[in-house]
Order: C-alpha cells, then sequence, then structure tokens
C-alpha cells in the first residue's frame, strides 16, 4: 500500500494531468467552434465536452490509477466477515478519494454492499474529469434491494433487508 504523502501527491499529478488535457479538449472545441464561424463560448464549450466529449473511464480505473489494489467482486463470496468488512471501508474510503459517496446503505449487510459497489457501481462508465469539475458524485443505495435471499444463501450468507445496519452515519462525507 502507497503511503499518504505518496497518495497525496500521485492524486495531485493526475489532477493536474486531467486539467491540462480538460483545457486542451475545450480549447480544441472552441478552435473548431471559431473556425465553423459558431458561438465561441468558453463556457459553454466547457459544458459541451464534459457532457458529451469527455473520455469515459470507471471508478475502478480511477482508483488503480492512483496505485490502489481493487478487488474483484467474485471474490467477494469466500471471504470471511472480518475480510469483507476491511475490503468494504476500504473501498468507502478510496472512492470518497475520488469524490465518490455512497448513501442510504442500512439496509444492506457489508458483503451485500461490497458486492454491489464491486460488480455494479464501480465498473460502470463516468466522465473522465479532473475533480473540481462536477463536484461530486453520490451513490444512494435504496433502490439497490437483492431480489432472492436463495443467491446469497449459495454464496454462504443471508442477506437482511431491514434497516438494522447502522453504517451511514460513519460512511466518508466530503
Amino acid at each position: 500500500m502507497i503511503g499518504s504523502i505518496e497518495l497525496k501527491q500521485r492524486l495531485a499529478a493526475i489532477q493536474a494531468r486531467k486539467r491540462t488535457e480538460r483545457r486542451h479538449r475545450i480549447d480544441r472545441l472552441v478552435e473548431t467552434a471559431r473556425s465553423r464561424g459558431e458561438d465561441e463560448d468558453r463556457i459553454f464549450w466547457s459544458i459541451v465536452h464534459d457532457l458529451e466529449e469527455a473520455p469515459r473511464t470507471t471508478n475502478r480505473q480511477q482508483i488503480m490509477e492512483l496505485g490502489l489494489p481493487v478487488l474483484s467482486a467474485d471474490v467477494v463470496g469466500p471471504m470471511t466477515p472480518d475480510a469483507v468488512h476491511a475490503a468494504l471501508w476500504q473501498l468507502l474510503d478510496d472512492l470518497a478519494l475520488i469524490h465518490v459517496f455512497i448513501c442510504r446503505t442500512n439496509h444492506l449487510d457489508d458483503r451485500a454492499l461490497l458486492g454491489f459497489l464491486l460488480a455494479r457501481i464501480i465498473e460502470e462508465p463516468v466522465p473522465d474529469l479532473p475533480l473540481s469539475v462536477g463536484a461530486r458524485d453520490w451513490v444512494d443505495c435504496d433502490d439497490f434491494r437483492p431480489k432472492t435471499v436463495s443467491g446469497a444463501r449459495q454464496a454462504g450468507h443471508l442477506l437482511v433487508q431491514t434497516d438494522r445496519f447502522d453504517r451511514d452515519a460513519r460512511l466518508p462525507r466530503p
């Protein structure tokens, strides 16, 4: 695992590179608009870039770009409860580094939440923008309700779908 100073330096370097790349891509959009005789408003073209033209990535790739390891969803099943708990909180902290915050999770046990984050959330395409652009991403887990308990039993645990897990108050926040 990399140290916190090295992690902060790596994050700062990556963000500086992404800001520069974004600025150059927006410059090209403005220049193209100018050459066609269209509106050259940089704010407009910045919005176009961020919503339509920004390269795509995933939160998994963003975390790995920082040099942090990310588990595969298929390893969660056989993990011990303590290992699941530790891996979940590490992932929550890693997501917070890239300004992705999770909320409304108390209806999921640690294993279900970790599996959901690893299998779905960190794999969804997102714009590859500097952290200062677009503020923060929030993932509301309230709608994630596993359809059956049988699949969870096959994985060796039972999903509890009540709000009995008191986790939300301790989740990383901006």
